[in-house]
């Protein structure tokens, strides 16, 4: 048993320390099992969901006149006055990267802007992304916490967000990798060590 450990440690340790992040995927299908499709003007809001809270709109399984995306959605309008909000925001607990959303609207001649708290923005119109009114917009940080998603239109806005995509910060990550690495050398060292001695043992 030892030697199989001294033969695969090393490899599964370097496996852990080597392994990409895995991206988080938010698409709101949990949330919206209860929810109808019609935009009612009540947010939920803040809407925690992992370490993304989501502020300024409201859950909706499929909203009604969205043909881009019939799944559930966190949606805003500003017809109805009473809380929801252009831009909707995204504030991440811990700094995240490789951030990517999707953005729906039944009228799709607005543009939208995709923004975050590092200066970085992504801006096209939903029409000439695709022609059913819907597209991904991503950023390039490394370390952001806020996003933002706003309509050009600010009178009368109503748009809907789906496949929330991110992951930890690589700057979060890289620290733990040194203190990884430290402590299997250690473990392998003292496992060899330990081998030696009893091979010195028996052969003494």
């Amino acid at each position: 048993m030892r030697h199989l450990l001294a033969k695969i440690g090393p490899c599964l340790f370097l496996a852990l320390v080597v392994s990409p992040a895995l991206a988080d995927v938010i698409d709101f299908q949990a949330q919206t099992v209860a929810s109808g499709g019609n935009i009612t003007g009540i947010p939920d809001s803040p809407l925690t969901i992992g370490i993304a809270t989501f502020i300024g709109g409201e859950l909706l399984n499929g909203e009604v006149g969205l043909n881009a995306d019939q799944t559930g959605v966190y949606a805003t309008e500003g017809l109805f006055g009473s809380g929801e909000t252009n831009p909707l925001v995204i504030n991440f607990a811990s700094p995240v990267s490789n951030f990517s959303i999707y953005v729906a609207n039944a009228d799709s001649v607005e543009s939208y802007t995709v923004s975050d708290n590092l200066g970085d923005s992504a801006t096209m119109s939903l029409a000439s992304a695709s022609a059913s009114g819907a597209a991904t917009f991503s950023l390039p940080g490394d370390g952001l916490t806020i996003v933002y998603i706003t309509s050009t239109d600010t009178n009368a806005w109503d748009f809907a967000i789906d496949n929330v995509t991110f992951t930890e910060a690589t700057s979060a990550q890289e620290p733990a990798a040194p203190l990884l690495f430290g402590a299997g050398f250690i473990a392998m060292f003292s496992l060899r060590r330990k081998q030696l001695i009893a091979w010195l043992a028996v052969n003494d």
